[in-house]
């Protein structure tokens, strides 16, 4: 089985865990980054994301269409939301190709 091709582009999954950050301050950020509510809106290129608590803090489980597609939600709007949320810790992220998915429908 070869990576997961979605057009030309290598899908991405990422899991992004942050010390310190609970859900009051996840909510937050999503608020502030327009995902949260009946308006919001996802940024091109997601294909899924959770998140959770964790032992020590938060954890955010993604698949992206591609790596570019995630780095410019990042500088674009999420960063920013981060900011006007009053900031958030360095994560430690590790990011790998999608090799298979499954989603129920």
């Amino acid at each position: 089985m070869e990576a997961l091709l979605l057009g030309e582009q290598m899908a991405v999954g990422l899991i992004i865990q942050f010390s310190g950050v609970d859900a009051a301050k996840y909510d937050a950020i999503l608020k502030e980054a327009g995902l949260k509510g009946k308006k919001a809106v996802w940024p091109a290129g997601i294909i899924s994301h959770a998140a959770g608590p964790t032992a020590d803090g938060w954890c955010v489980v993604d698949v992206w269409s591609s790596r570019a597609q995630f780095d410019k939600f990042l500088s674009k709007r999420l960063k920013p939301a981060f900011d006007r949320a009053g900031g958030m810790p360095e994560p430690h992220v590790t990011t790998f190709q999608i090799h298979n998915k499954y989603h129920r429908v």
